[in-house]
């Protein structure tokens, strides 16, 4: 089996795609240039010029599906990074309907040009090259950075790459350890541990994020599994795992979810869903049939960083949420701020007023949980109680606040 690799090389000399043949991805050239041949109709070659680093090769075919235009071959070694058919729909499914017309247009009428053309005209020498206006926009936009990020990104899922870490949610009342929230994290084997903060917004606006939720789904399960073989007295426990929009926009998400479920055996109300406000606005009918559906069958539903997006009382009624998560920034300024201890009391009455679970979350310092206590949270997570451990760590901490496991 052929190992997945981020780069494509080819050598000197090499073809790298052929005029005709159908295009199923395009190139961005890292190292090394490529030349352009388009066959005639009369077998003419008119060779249309070199593109070096900072181009993207091979563009044409992956937008209107159409044969390939040129053939174009590796003059030096090169280095491309590939941006497949696949992922060039994801980028622009979500885009403008007008930007995706006038995109198809300009494309149709270039192709239009390059079947009419019978002659190759010289660039005018006080013009930029098209090189270096490709090169000049890919710098503007940091473009190489993005491609090759996602290209790692899927070497990660495939390679066992990514990891979970779990934070332990506990009770207020009781300390003992009711959950944990799934974490993700990339390994990366040259640059080390990658925060989500810079792969995550990466792997949302790629699509990538689906197949990684996937992946962590799975995972979760497996770790539950293998918890209840060590702990058979904790299978009440449930992982709670962060999902995106672009997770909800998946038409098979559903189905993965529930096969993953049936295959692994985990009960439903094990898993919890986590979501975040601003997902409830982008696609909120979509959302809501999802949400029903895995409520309905036993999954708990919950909110993160209640409080900082577009907070509305309406959609907790309107949507089958029975967990909201107060934001860390209100715990670390509820002792100052009365306006945000106001705003923090508000929320926990919600508690009682309308049947839903709070859980403070970015807990730090004793004083915020002897507040939070006084003012009867149900539930807390946060430093002050376990940083976020792997899962050889879980057992201990749950020997620590659950206890041994009865004889």
């Amino acid at each position: 089996m052929q190992t997945l690799k981020a780069e494509k090389v080819f050598k000197a000399g090499e073809v790298i795609m052929t005029q005709g043949d159908a295009g199923l991805c395009a190139y961005f050239i890292q190292e090394g240039r490529v030349g352009i041949v388009v066959e005639k109709s009369d077998g003419k070659l008119l060779h249309m010029g070199t593109r070096g680093p900072g181009s993207i090769i091979g563009e044409m075919a992956i937008v209107d599906n159409q044969p390939r235009s040129a053939t174009i071959k590796s003059l030096e070694n090169c280095t491309l990074l590939e941006i497949t058919k696949d992922d060039f729909a994801r980028s622009v499914r979500g885009a403008d309907p007008i930007v995706r017309l006038i995109a198809q247009v300009i494309l149709m009428r270039y192709r239009d040009i390059l079947r009419r053309s019978q002659t190759l005209l010289a660039d005018s020498a006080d013009s930029p090259s098209a090189e270096e206006l490709e090169r000049e926009y890919a710098e503007q936009i940091n473009v190489v950075e993005a491609i090759k990020m996602a290209n790692e990104f899927k070497v990660a899922i495939a390679c066992q790459q990514l990891i979970l870490n779990y934070q332990p949610i506990l009770s207020m009342e009781t300390g003992r350890i009711l959950g944990f929230e799934a974490l993700m994290r990339w390994q990366h084997p040259e640059r080390g541990l990658i925060p989500p903060d810079m792969f995550i917004p990466m792997a949302e606006d790629s699509g990538l994020i689906v197949d990684a939720s996937r992946w962590a789904i799975r995972e979760v399960c497996q770790m539950l599994n293998r918890l209840d073989k060590a702990r058979p007295d904790m299978q009440d426990l449930y992982v709670s795992v962060n999902l995106s929009a672009t997770d909800f926009d998946d038409e098979s998400f559903l189905d993965n979810l529930y096969d993953t479920l049936e295959e692994t055996g985990i009960p439903a109300h094990r898993i919890h869903i986590e979501i975040t406000e601003r997902l409830l606005l982008k696609q909120p009918k979509n959302v809501k049939e999802t949400l029903d559906s895995c409520r309905a069958r036993g999954m708990g539903i919950v909110i993160d960083d209640f409080g900082t997006g577009y907070s509305s009382l309406s959609y907790l009624h309107q949507y089958p949420i029975d967990t909201l998560k107060i934001d860390q920034s209100f715990i670390r300024k509820m002792r100052e701020d009365a306006i945000v201890f106001g705003l923090v009391k508000s929320i926990l009455s919600l508690s009682q007023n309308m049947n839903i679970r709070i859980i403070a979350e970015g807990v730090e310092e004793f004083e915020e949980s002897a507040l939070l206590n006084e003012l009867e949270c149900e539930m807390a997570q946060g430093y002050f109680y376990s940083r976020p451990v792997d899962e050889m760590q879980v057992l201990d901490l749950l020997l620590k606040h659950n206890g041994s496991c009865p004889a």
